[in-house]
């Protein structure tokens, strides 16, 4: 089997779809370590916590409270989303690099690609969608040259 060139275009492909993988995929263990670290403190704060209310000072005990509730923040990702996310992702490259192994064919999946791509960037929100921004561009530039070769002017 003989190996073939592989245009710049696509290896700049699948880095950016891989990272944009890894930034919607990250919030969520980053979240779900801090709930376990909130746990633990607040399991170290109650003997404080019980102290403070038997001696009556409740202005210490709103403060505690308010750090331990301040250490997570409410706006946590939905992991069910984040991985719907990846998926369509890493769906959406699979279909990328097997539209370009036939440049010729593979019609539906260099189609399929930028679709993919959209409903991840849907579904993920505006911030982290801007990460496959030039993965998209790219997927659709390779609608209209299939061999994902920059086109040239001779002249």
């Amino acid at each position: 089997m003989k190996a073939g060139k592989v245009a710049p275009a696509l290896v700049l492909l699948v880095v950016d779809l891989a990272l944009g993988v890894a930034c919607v995929l990250l919030p969520p263990i980053v979240m779900g370590f801090l709930a376990i670290l909130r746990d633990v403190f607040g399991v170290l704060l109650l003997p404080f916590t019980f102290l403070l209310g038997l001696a009556g000072w409740s202005a210490d005990l709103t403060s505690l409270e308010s750090m331990h509730a301040g250490f997570l923040p409410d706006s946590i990702n939905h992991p069910f989303r984040a991985l719907a996310a990846a998926g369509l992702l890493a769906m959406a490259a699979m279909c990328s690099v097997l539209a370009s192994n036939v440049p010729d064919g593979a019609r539906m999946e260099r189609t399929l690609a930028p679709v993919f791509t959209v409903l991840a960037m849907l579904l993920v929100g505006w911030d982290p969608g801007l990460v496959v921004l030039p993965a998209l561009v790219l997927q659709v530039f390779a609608l209209r040259h299939p061999s994902m070769e920059m086109p040239r002017r001779d002249g």
